[in-house]
């Protein structure tokens, strides 16, 4: 078996082929241009062969990147065929489930829904990994994670992965305890023209930093943002040492404990799934089971978010 073999550079292959064009290749596959040339210098140097017909705008498979191709395709599949096969037993015989999550989207309800499910299946092994959404579309992608419980990944095969709604969430104004509004039961957006606002880079969450900026110049002003947290704990923090005010899901209240407020904002209507994402196909059925009990409980971890 060659280092041609190598999966990694196979798939850089195929989604040249399919993309037929490099940058587009390595935006795919979350990495840079003299990556995916390397790849391809690689596999043609081994075959002794050129795969593709390189011209100004695009490339194009040569005859013997024509007969490559299902043959790399069947590899790939093979590969994740007995990657899922041998991952859905430990050594001790015992299915394993890994799960990729959301820490703050799925802290109140992932750990009651989990340990009722272990309880009813002790046999089965269950891995959490907190994780980002692009590492949830990375380890699902190469078969690391069985579910993953994430906010919409378009990037996401529909062929490939089921998506499921498991809730929905909306945008609501974090405040501070001590902050004039914080008893309110509801804000105008143009209340808070004057805050510090404290928002995720927009990078990390492109869909609700937009839409927010958005709103604001409606109202007739642009957020003055006082600071970017890492993560929602790190927002929490930062509210309630009153550095600034933010715009975050509701979920975000059950870290928030008694150090800040949720308050909706009357123009702010954005709905923020929470979905379930799985593969389509050989799916075991312990993971089945699994994806039955979160459906089954799904409305009634709606009513303990608006609760």
């Amino acid at each position: 078996m060659g280092s041609w073999m190598d999966i990694k550079t196979l798939r850089t292959f195929i989604t040249v082929a399919k993309l037929k064009n490099f940058s587009a290749a390595a935006r795919e596959l979350h990495t840079v241009q003299p990556t995916v040339s390397r790849h391809v210098s690689e596999l043609e140097n081994e075959l002794g062969v050129k795969l593709f017909q390189r011209t100004t705008h695009q490339v194009e498979l040569t005859k013997a990147g024509e007969a490559l191709l299902p043959e790399a395709l069947n590899i790939i599949a093979n590969d994740q065929r007995v990657k899922s096969l041998v991952g859905q037993t430990t050594e001790q015989g015992e299915c394993q489930i890994n799960i990729g999550y959301l820490a703050t989207a799925c802290s109140f309800f992932l750990p009651h829904l989990l340990s009722s499910f272990m309880a009813s299946n002790p046999n089965i092994q269950t891995n959490l990994f907190e994780m980002t959404a692009d590492e949830q579309y990375q380890a699902l992608t190469e078969h690391k994670i069985d579910i993953a419980f994430s906010r919409r990944q378009p990037k996401l095969d529909g062929k490939q992965f089921m998506v499921e709604k498991i809730y929905f969430d909306r945008l609501m104004a974090i405040l501070p305890l001590n902050h004039p509004l914080a008893e309110r039961k509801t804000l105008t957006l143009s209340e808070l023209r004057n805050e510090r606002f404290i928002l995720f880079r927009p990078n990390e969450w492109t869909e609700m930093y937009e839409h927010i900026l958005l709103l604001c110049q409606e109202n007739g002003f642009s957020p003055n943002i006082n600071c970017h947290p890492d993560n929602m704990r790190h927002l929490v923090t930062s509210v309630s040492s009153g550095l600034g005010i933010s715009i975050a899901p509701k979920c975000i209240k059950f870290i928030a404990q008694d150090n800040c407020v949720c308050v909706p904002i009357d123009e702010v209507n954005l709905v923020l799934p929470l979905y379930m994402y799985y593969k389509r196909e050989g799916l075991a059925p312990q993971l089945s089971e699994l994806v039955k009990a979160c459906l089954n409980k799904a409305p009634d971890i709606q009513v303990m978010l608006q609760s």
